[in-house]
């Protein structure tokens, strides 16, 4: 047997080790079988008895994860059957078959093929993701086009097995995960942003993607190793390999259980100084995921999610029955709902945005609404009708200058005035903040903080367009230093501008999910920390362990230094004299 190591994305962190068990493709037609035009009707009938039966197929899965895993695991089937009673998805493929006289495979197949070429065209990986659950759907109702016939199960479907494929649909990953008998996940293509990925994070569950070509390099029964804090997979390793990743297992499993017990312990230092994590999440079903992990809020909720849900724009109604979703199962707790974040290199079907030369730069996020103000409108009624429950804020995305702020605020209270003239009950005192995003607006953050109740730092872009580096590229990735001193200066000042003015500041970019980050913006003065809800419980734990004293003692010796690594090995130094839990094995591996 050959010994080969593959590198992936890792997505869902610890070491997973045994057999393969491979998982068979979907496969569309790509043969057009024309039928007579008097067979159409009956043909129309058949693609609405498969609907039926997907959608009776549909409610017994989410029943039986449900049961299995709790109603938070099962939120995909919602979605799916969302985009089931889609009647523009369904009108588009009766269409075909009417049109052209073809078999609802055929029409099934062309559907699907010009869904996935508009989300393969978004540059933002959460939303070419979701391509998956749309071809899901169809090929569920695809697979029910003929009755099917009881079949014998997978002989790998019950033994403890890694599981191998070239993707997994939303609804096969949460089947086969939620048997329990799955070790890892191993796959030739996805993201971080998958269902996939997503629900192995929520599972513990090891796995790593975008592996390329692992399912023709694999067959069943041969041994794997999943290493998805790395991002690595080996394929039949040798003894000592094996005896080397055993070691490394039992000592992320044993952290993993320590983290376990951090998931509800209360959010304070040593010295009883009180911090707040908060999660940011991309599906409502995912709120109470969140809160099992010891969230305390809500800090981010991406609502472009609703304009996924169907082919045309979201209604007013649509916008509000999500957000009254969030708002009442995080209640009391605060939820924070970011408007459209949408435009330049983030495109929706729906909205026709024109490219740009420079799409980074350009017409994107509060831009974008500004000059889509009815757009903008529906939301921010939909945002302010749910919330009458007094839990939820707005945030705004990109702010760059003053001037747009004050024409949010104009736009807002016109909003406000005319549900109060329509007797529409809502929060007068809701929370306005805005996401530092821009560099300049980093910069006059002592100003920008006085126009609103709050701000959130998004490190992500932030750190990408202070040191002109795009931290997808490989070619200059290495140059996305969030511990660069001058990315730490720009956000001391940041965090300390909303202190003085005595408004709240946090921050929801992938620095407050790591430890060593999370430590220096809490020597900073930070309280608030927003992240994927995974990461919580190892947050917590690093904050839980340190004194408040010591860490803002090794920030500020920090300052001086001239590097990001420079930095790095003095906090951790620093801190792990004082504090050796601070930083656990778990972290490293």
């Amino acid at each position: 047997m050959s010994f080969i190591r593959l590198r992936g994305i890792g997505v869902s962190p610890g070491i997973g080790m045994g057999e393969i068990c491979l998982s068979e493709r979907v496969v569309f037609t790509a043969r057009k079988e024309v039928i007579p035009r008097a067979r159409v009707p009956w043909e129309l009938k058949r693609l609405k008895k498969a609907a039926e039966r997907t959608k009776e197929e549909l409610l017994e899965l989410k029943k039986d994860v449900s049961n299995k895993m709790g109603e938070e695991h099962a939120f995909i089937f919602d979605a799916h059957l969302l985009i089931l009673e889609d009647r523009s998805l369904f009108s588009a493929v009766e269409k075909i078959i009417e049109e052209e006289k073809a078999r609802a495979e055929w029409a099934l197949s062309q559907v699907n093929r010009k869904y996935q070429s508009l989300f393969d065209s978004l540059d933002d990986d959460y939303f070419r993701q979701r391509k998956f659950d749309v071809s899901d759907v169809l090929s569920r109702i695809y697979g029910n086009l003929e009755v099917k016939k009881p079949t014998k199960g997978n002989a790998c479907d019950a033994r403890k097995m890694i599981l191998v494929a070239h993707e997994l649909l939303p609804s096969e990953a949460a089947m086969r995960l939620s048997q329990g008998n799955v070790l890892a996940v191993a796959m030739d293509v996805g993201g971080p942003t998958s269902h996939t990925a997503i629900l192995a994070r929520s599972l513990n569950i090891p796995a790593v993607v975008g592996l390329h070509n692992i399912t023709q390099q694999v067959k069943n029964d041969d041994y794997l190793i999943v290493d998805g804090t790395d991002g690595e997979v080996i394929i039949n390793p040798p003894l000592a390999v094996k005896k080397e990743f055993q070691g490394k297992k039992e000592k992320y499993d044993r952290y993993c259980r320590e983290l376990k017990k951090t998931a509800k312990l209360k959010s304070v230092t040593l010295d009883e100084v009180r911090f707040c994590p908060l999660a940011n999440i991309e599906l409502p079903e995912e709120v109470n995921m969140a809160f099992s992990f010891g969230a305390e809020g809500i800090g981010l909720f991406r609502s472009e999610f609703i304009f996924l849900q169907k082919e045309t724009l979201p209604s007013e109604e649509d916008h509000f029955s999500v957000y009254s979703r969030i708002a009442k199962s995080a209640h009391p707790f605060p939820v924070y709902i970011r408007t459209l974040d949408i435009g330049g290199e983030k495109s929706l079907p729906q909205l026709e945005i024109e490219k740009e030369p420079n799409p980074a730069l350009g017409l994107r996020a509060i831009r974008f609404s500004l000059k889509n103000r009815d757009l903008f409108k529906t939301q921010l009624r939909a945002i302010l009708r749910a919330s009458q429950a007094k839990n939820v804020r707005i945030l705004i995305p990109m702010i760059t200058e003053v001037e747009e702020i004050g024409e949010v605020k104009l736009l807002f209270e016109e909003v406000k005035q005319e549900l109060e003239k329509e007797r529409i009950k809502f929060d007068r005192q809701i929370p306005l903040g805005v996401m530092i995003e821009v560099p300049a607006a980093a910069a006059i953050a002592d100003i920008l903080v006085k126009e609103v109740d709050y701000i959130s730092i998004g490190t992500n872009d932030l750190i990408q367009y202070y040191l002109a580096v795009d931290r997808s590229n490989e070619f200059v990735s290495y140059l996305y230093k969030p511990l660069h001193p001058s990315v730490l200066r720009l956000i001391k000042f940041t965090i300390e501008a909303s202190l003085r003015e005595g408004k709240d500041v946090t921050v929801c970019g992938e620095m407050a999910a790591d430890p060593l980050s999370a430590l220096i913006l809490f020597g900073f003065g930070l309280r608030k920390f927003s992240m994927n809800p995974i990461f919580i419980p190892r947050i917590k734990k690093t904050l839980r362990s340190v004194e408040l004293r010591t860490v803002e003692k090794a920030v500020e010796e920090a300052l001086g230094l001239k590097t990001a690594q420079d930095i790095e090995e003095h906090i951790i130094e620093r801190i792990l004299l004082k504090h050796p839990k601070a930083f656990l094995m778990g972290q490293a591996i």
